[in-house]
Parts: C-alpha cells; sequence; structure tokens
C-alpha cells in the first residue's frame, strides 16, 4: 500500500513539474533598414542636409509593449538600422526618427513630444516572425510634420537678438501609434535666436516645424523682432496652412515699411499653396 501512495506521488511530482515547464518561445534577430525622404549615410540619416538624432522602435504584440529600442548617437555605425531580437509570433512596430530638440517619451500614452519639434519621419509595420522570416527588413519612413519658412527681406535691425514665432494653435508631439498630432498649445512663442553677424544683413530666414494632419489646417502666425527685453517689430499673418509634408514659405519685410510679401509652397515637400498677406 505504502509502495503505491509513493508510485502514485512520484507521479503526481512528474506531472506537476511537467506542468510548471514551459519551452522557451524561439526568438529570431532582425535587422531593420530605415529609409525615407533623407538620404542615408553609413552612419547617419540626413534630411535636407540635417541629420536626424534619435531613431525609436517600439514593440507590440497583441496590444502591449514588450521592448523599446532607442538609438540616440548618430555617429553610431548601425544608426538608423536597429538589430531586434523578437519572439516568435506577430508584432506590431512602430518607427520614429527625429531631429527635434528635447525629445520626452510618454509610452503610458503612446507619444513622444518635443520642446521644439524639427524635422520628424514615422512608420508602422506588422510583422509576423517564424523561422521562414527575414532576417534583413526595409521600412521607408513618412514625414510627419508641417514647416514654416519665414524669410526677412529687410535689414536686421541693431539690437535684433532673437525672433519671437507665435503660432496661435501648434502641436508639439507625435502618438507613434496612429501618426497623429498630439500636445497642442495656443499662443506659445517658439524662439530662434539670432547671431549678432546676421545683425545688418538681409534675405536671413528661418524655419519652425509642427506635427500636423494630412488634412490641409489654418492658423494665425505672429513674428516678432526681439532685443531681449523688449519688442522692436512685429507682423501678424493670418490664415497660415499647414498640412503634414508641407513647407509653407512666406517673405516680406519686418522692420521697414513697404516691399512685397508672399506666399508659397515649397513643392518638393508637396502640392503648392499659393496666396499673399
Amino acid at each position: 500500500m505504502k509502495q503505491k501512495i509513493f508510485t502514485l506521488l512520484a507521479a503526481a511530482a512528474v506531472l506537476l513539474l511537467a506542468a510548471c515547464h514551459k519551452e522557451p518561445v524561439p526568438t529570431k534577430t532582425i535587422q531593420f533598414f530605415t529609409s525615407g525622404d533623407w538620404v542615408q549615410n553609413a552612419k547617419d540619416l540626413t534630411a535636407n542636409g540635417s541629420s536626424m538624432t534619435d531613431v525609436w522602435v517600439f514593440d507590440y504584440v497583441g496590444g502591449n509593449l514588450v521592448q523599446q529600442i532607442h538609438q540616440g548617437d548618430n555617429t553610431a555605425a548601425d544608426f538608423g538600422s536597429p538589430a531586434i531580437d523578437l519572439a516568435y509570433g506577430t508584432h506590431t512596430l512602430y518607427f520614429v526618427a527625429s531631429r527635434g530638440l528635447t525629445p520626452t517619451v510618454n509610452t503610458t500614452n503612446h507619444y513622444i513630444t518635443w520642446a521644439k519639434p524639427s524635422d520628424t519621419f514615422h512608420k508602422a509595420v506588422t510583422l509576423t516572425v517564424d523561422a521562414n522570416t527575414s532576417s534583413t527588413q526595409p521600412v521607408t519612413l513618412e514625414r510627419m510634420v508641417a514647416k514654416m519658412k519665414m524669410t526677412i527681406n529687410d535689414a536686421i535691425a541693431t539690437g535684433t537678438s532673437a525672433f519671437l514665432v507665435t503660432p496661435h494653435l501648434w502641436y508639439y508631439g507625435l502618438d507613434y501609434t496612429t501618426g497623429d498630432p498630439t500636445a497642442s498649445a495656443t499662443d506659445q512663442a517658439i524662439t530662434v535666436s539670432v547671431p549678432s553677424s546676421y545683425v545688418g544683413e538681409s534675405g536671413k530666414f528661418l524655419s519652425v516645424f509642427t506635427f500636423s494632419s494630412s488634412a490641409q489646417w489654418n492658423t494665425n502666425v505672429t513674428l516678432a523682432a526681439s532685443n531681449g527685453t523688449s519688442t522692436i517689430s512685429s507682423v501678424t499673418i493670418n490664415n497660415v496652412p499647414f498640412q503634414r509634408n508641407h513647407s509653407t514659405e512666406y517673405s516680406g519685410n519686418l522692420f521697414t515699411n513697404g516691399g512685397t510679401t508672399s506666399l508659397t509652397l515649397n513643392d518638393t515637400w508637396g502640392d503648392p499653396f499659393t496666396g499673399t498677406w
């Protein structure tokens, strides 16, 4: 009887151990080669001549974030081409490449914000990983921002130390799961420092970026020249159009009366807007 009980207990222990033991889920290392409306060099990504500074990959399985990869050294040999260990199964991967200043990542609400947005690209990719999945995967990212370029036709006045660009509405963040703009702000000034060598020069320009949807939207924008304590001169432009992957370009006099001002759109980014103010 004791032998029978012992045999039953041993069998139960074996079954319990078998139930607790699970085979590890196999993984595969996959290298992603990102590209977009930029030139990819050996060690960095550049868009319109300016390097990307950050690349993120957010790996989701079943709607849950399982890992986050960040590349913040654009001199590294693998910058823009991260190699990622992925478990077998279906993954949704969100790629973001940007050169915006001071990024903050919020994975709880799946967005990134920047203190000063700049050129940024994004792509969502669904990939099923198994033994037959290629170990190299190309990913083409798409621009998520709109740009406003403002050219000062007349000479920059003595004492000017900064330009303040104040949009009535601006977007400082990107929802990396949807690509939608987020973190909106109203009447928040963007400061662009003016080198002392620019004072007295004409034809100088500045550019600011906002995250944008694919649909056109409009807002008012004020451009002011400051000497650090007070405003030297300013102009408000009404109903400025913005649209993702479009560059809205204004030019005009800021310090003197007269002259012409115009609005054009850089058609290397998208279809043109036309208008005057």
